[in-house]
C-alpha cells in the first residue's frame, strides 16, 4: 500500500508507541490524524510533528465514548477520507489479579477491546469505500501465552488478535480484498508502560521507533500478523504445538511467567 498522500488516523497518539507510529507514517508522506484523551500531551505531540515539517492534525478523543467516535468520524470525513486506522490506544495494570482493583480490570477491557471495536465499527464502512485501506491493531506477544500478573491485559490482547483475524477473514469472505486487517504483536517496549517488566530469555526490550517501523511496513506490505522480536515469534511458534502443561513449563523456564512480577509502569 502506497502511503504517500494517504490519511492515517492513530489512537493513543500523544506519546509512546502511538506517537512513534504517527511520526513513521508522516515520514512516509501520509497526513496523520492524532487522537488521544490527554489533551496537553496531544497538542504537544502535534506541535513537535509540525515543527518537523509533517502534515498532521489533532483531535481529543476517548475511545470508550462511542458518541464521540461517531462525531469525530463525521468531522473528519467532511474534510477528507481516512485510508488507514491504527488502533493503538491501550492500558496495562500489573499485579496479582485479586490485588488489582476491579475498576482497573474493567478499564483494561473497556479501552483495549471495547475502544478498538468501537473505532473499527465506526470507520469500517468508510474504509471499505476506499480503493485501498488498512486497519492496524496493536496487539501483543501476550496474545499467544498466559501472562501472570497481567491477566486482564493478556486477555484483552487475546481478544484483539481473535478480533483482527476474524474480521480480516470476514472481509475476504465478503470479497473486500482491498481492506487488510493487521495484528502487530510486540513484546515489552521501552515506553514506560512496562517499566519493571523483564523480557523473557532470548528476547529483549523493544524501542517504540523499531516497533513503529515494523507496523508501518506491515501496512505497506499488507501483512496480517507479526510477533516482535523475531525470537519471540520463533519461541511461540516453535513450542505452541506442545501439550499445554509442557508449553507452560517452558514458559516458566524462559521467565515469561514472572516477567510482569515487578511491573511498575504508568
Amino acid at each position: 500500500m502506497d502511503l504517500r498522500a494517504s490519511r492515517v488516523l492513530v489512537t493513543g497518539a500523544a506519546h509512546g508507541l502511538g506517537l512513534a507510529l504517527a511520526r513513521e507514517f508522516a515520514a512516509r508522506g501520509a497526513h496523520v490524524i492524532l487522537t488521544d484523551r490527554n489533551v496537553p500531551l496531544l497538542e504537544e505531540a502535534a506541535a513537535r510533528l509540525r515543527a518537523d515539517g509533517r502534515s498532521v492534525e489533532a483531535h481529543p478523543l476517548d475511545v470508550t465514548d462511542a458518541a464521540a467516535i461517531v462525531a469525530l468520524r463525521e468531522r473528519l470525513l467532511d474534510t477528507g477520507p481516512v485510508d488507514v486506522l491504527v488502533n493503538n490506544a491501550g492500558v496495562v495494570f500489573g499485579g496479582g489479579f485479586a490485588d488489582v482493583p476491579l475498576e482497573r480490570h474493567q478499564a483494561t477491557i473497556g479501552i483495549n477491546v471495547g475502544g478498538l471495536v468501537a473505532m473499527t465499527h465506526a470507520f469500517l464502512p468508510h474504509l471499505e469505500s476506499r480503493p485501498r485501506a488498512a486497519i492496524l491493531n496493536i496487539c501483543s506477544a501476550s496474545a499467544f501465552i498466559g501472562l501472570p500478573y497481567a491477566t486482564t491485559y493478556a486477555a484483552s490482547k487475546w481478544a484483539v488478535l481473535g478480533f483482527s483475524e476474524s474480521l480480516d477473514e470476514e472481509l475476504r469472505e465478503r470479497g473486500r480484498h482491498h481492506v487488510r486487517v493487521s495484528a502487530l504483536c510486540p513484546s515489552y517496549i521501552t515506553t514506560g508502560l512496562f517499566a519493571g517488566a523483564r523480557p523473557s530469555a532470548g528476547t529483549w526490550l523493544l524501542t517504540a521507533e523499531g516497533v513503529a517501523r515494523a507496523g508501518v511496513r506491515m501496512v505497506e506490505r499488507r501483512g496480517t500478523r507479526l510477533i516482535l522480536p523475531w525470537t519471540a515469534g520463533i519461541l511461540l511458534g516453535g513450542f505452541g504445538w506442545l501439550p499445554r502443561p509442557v508449553f507452560h513449563a517452558l514458559a516458566r523456564l524462559f521467565g515469561v511467567s514472572r516477567s510482569m512480577a515487578q511491573w511498575r509502569g504508568h
